[in-house]
């Protein structure tokens, strides 16, 4: 069963990892004048006040982003997002939890009450900054606290680009759903 699950996980992990085009046995590195396209990792900056439990790329799990620190971005990299060389009006669709309500449910075995958590949802395209580096490796996402969102390529990690307050950091419940119950929605 085990080398089951790994002959299907194994094959879907190597489609986001990069091609080594340079015999430089580094994989994130481009050939000059190649235009294949290249698997960028994606990293979500979080300059709100409230974690952002998860948010995608086109489609592709971000994972979840915690709020940002003035050294850390708030999220890990995941994969993958693809970019085209030569792509000048790249536009991605960014989808993130924006809020949250907590509902009740009661189980029908034994009778008890759980309280679960509905997430809201928003979505945006977003126009990816023009300036990319001669090897792109990560996608960033960077959430801003006035609810604008900006995409760059770089060729690696990078710091947060606002230095802002750890205390700013909403850690309060969110509100109960209108009736307890969980939206339709």
């Amino acid at each position: 069963m085990l080398s089951l699950v790994a002959a299907v996980i194994v094959p879907n992990l190597t489609g986001c990892t990069p091609q080594d085009r340079t015999g430089t046995g580094n994989a994130s590195r481009m050939a000059p004048g190649d235009n294949e396209p290249v698997m960028l990792a994606i990293t979500g900056y979080n300059y709100t006040n409230r974690h952002i439990a998860s948010f995608s790329v086109d489609g592709s799990g971000g994972g979840n982003i915690f709020v940002s620190t003035p050294t850390s971005g708030g999220g890990g990299s995941v994969c993958c997002a693809l970019y085209r060389p030569g792509d000048f009006e790249r536009k991605i669709v960014v989808r993130w939890q924006s809020d949250a309500c907590y509902y009740q449910t009661k189980s029908t075995i034994s009778s008890e009450v759980f309280d679960n958590l509905h997430y809201f949802y928003k979505e945006r395209e977003v126009v990816v900054d023009r300036t990319v580096p001669a090897e792109p490796e990560v996608l960033e996402v960077h959430f801003y606290p006035d609810g604008s969102i900006h995409a760059v390529i770089t060729a690696g990690a990078t710091l947060p680009r606002l230095k802002l307050d750890n205390a700013r950091e909403d850690k309060s419940d969110y509100p109960r759903c209108p009736n307890d119950q969980k939206p339709a929605k």
